[in-house]
């Protein structure tokens, strides 16, 4: 059975960010998927937490550790996370 998507989803899932290889990490076998989308497919694991869990917002997605087969896109977010925190402590004043 063919998932059927609106005009707006398409777009968003055809997003490069989403077809880039993805390695998950389950328990005792690790396999390699073409995509955030095919792995989506095999595994039933929502694309988006799949995505979240590989730049580093969140720690696994169904009990599956997820990272890009390169390992190296996190680091962007992370950065750019660590930035935001420091601008919010100099806005509320917590440092003086």
């Amino acid at each position: 059975m063919e998932k059927r998507y609106n005009k707006a989803t398409l777009i968003k899932r055809s997003h490069p960010k989403f077809n880039v290889p993805v390695i998950g990490h389950f328990g005792t076998h690790s396999v390699r998927y073409e995509s955030i989308l095919d792995a989506e497919e095999a595994t039933g694991t929502p694309y988006h937490m799949i995505f979240d869990t590989c730049i580093g917002r969140t720690r696994t997605a169904y009990l599956a550790f997820w990272e890009y087969e390169n390992g190296r896109h996190w680091i962007k977010y992370k950065a750019k996370q660590i930035i935001g925190q420091r601008r919010a402590m100099r806005i509320i004043g917590f440092n003086g």
